[in-house]
């Protein structure tokens, strides 16, 4: 299932990366730091992303509901700390731009919205 998503995400996560980075071209030439920080918040996003979908995969898995929600929120907190790594790294190291350190770790929630939307916009001229 995973492998799936990741099909889905991998794509679209690439295209936007190099979409930010032309268009930070004019404001910031080729200065190493965009790129750099294009590729941590990518590879953070992409780190979260994995382990929800592991710790959701092995969550069901779990004799009961209590045991799959403390497990689950286990591996919340690791998300949390993975993305928070990121961001601290991205805001006090200087090889880092910490906005393009940011907004990658948006991408899954707005390409998943953004398919959402298109999808639903194809049922409704289907009548569905």
């Amino acid at each position: 299932m995973i492998n799936e998503q990741l099909e889905f995400l991998l794509p679209k996560i690439l295209i936007a990366d190099l979409l930010i980075f032309i268009a930070t071209l004019p404001f910031y030439g080729l200065n190493i730091q965009v790129p750099a920080g294009l590729l941590l918040g990518t590879a953070a996003s992409l780190a979260n992303f994995i382990i929800l979908g592991l710790s959701a995969e092995r969550a069901v898995e779990r004799g009961s509901a209590k045991a799959a929600k403390r497990y689950m929120f286990s591996f919340y907190l690791i998300r949390l700390a993975v993305m928070g790594a990121a961001l601290v790294l991205g805001f006090n190291c200087a090889y880092f731009n910490p906005v393009c350190v940011f907004i990658p770790l948006l991408y899954p929630k707005l390409f998943y919205s953004g398919s959402a939307i298109i999808h639903r916009d194809k049922n409704s001229r289907k009548g569905g």
